[in-house]
């Protein structure tokens, strides 16, 4: 229950060939189907000339939401090896388009899906990735004067923030683990002369 899990930080593309026909990978961090779905279109768009724009992502913490496409290639040649190659390294909120130009020789089935497979994972090898963890929700209120400082802290200590309010003072929603709040609690009184206060507000996953 609440276990790690890997998810597609930040997003990158690579290009492999086989006798002429390229095939350009593009990766990137997705957290709705709504954002797969854009994100296809903006390739499809992009490689509008290209024959094929075959696509597969899997979101959520327990990658229950699942969508692959072989966009017109044989059947099981396309989106299904992109899709496995998010299956075999668990990297989840990722969506994945492999982009096709026919080189004027057919490859067969069993080519064509290796290709479509070493093209995903090109793709993700030029991408980011980071590990979910279960931790803390948290929130830090500040003065303004303290809340530059704070973020700055944040940043560098490489602390998820989550959202920033500004009203009567400056309100910054964090995401850390259980073993990461009571140096933090430390920091943000010890950075701000106890200006500032850190409060517990629930559990949730974290970037770590």
């Amino acid at each position: 229950m609440n276990e790690p899990y890997t998810i597609l930080k930040e997003g990158g593309s690579a290009e492999t060939e086989l006798k002429k026909s390229r095939f350009i990978a593009h990766t990137k961090p997705v957290n709705t189907e709504e954002e797969a779905k854009c994100f296809v279109s903006e390739m499809k768009k992009q490689y509008y000339d290209a024959r094929h724009n075959c696509y597969a992502y899997v979101i959520g913490a327990s990658g229950d939401t699942v969508k692959y496409s072989d966009d017109g290639e044989p059947a099981q040649t396309g989106g299904l090896p992109i899709y496995n190659v998010l299956k075999e390294t668990k990297i989840r909120n990722a969506c994945i388009v492999v982009t096709r130009y026919f080189g004027g020789t057919l490859l067969g089935a069993g080519p064509l899906a290796r290709m479509y497979g070493d093209a995903a994972k090109l793709g993700l090898e030029a991408s980011k990735t980071a590990v979910m963890s279960y931790g803390i929700t948290a929130t830090v209120s500040s003065d303004y004067s303290d809340s530059e400082k704070l973020k700055r802290f944040f940043e560098k200590e490489e602390i998820e923030v989550v959202d920033i309010r500004y009203s009567n003072n400056v309100e910054i929603d964090l995401r850390c683990g259980f073993d990461s709040f009571d140096r933090i609690n430390e920091s943000v009184i010890s950075l701000t002369a106890s200006r500032s206060t850190i409060e517990k507000t629930g559990e949730d996953y974290f970037m770590s």
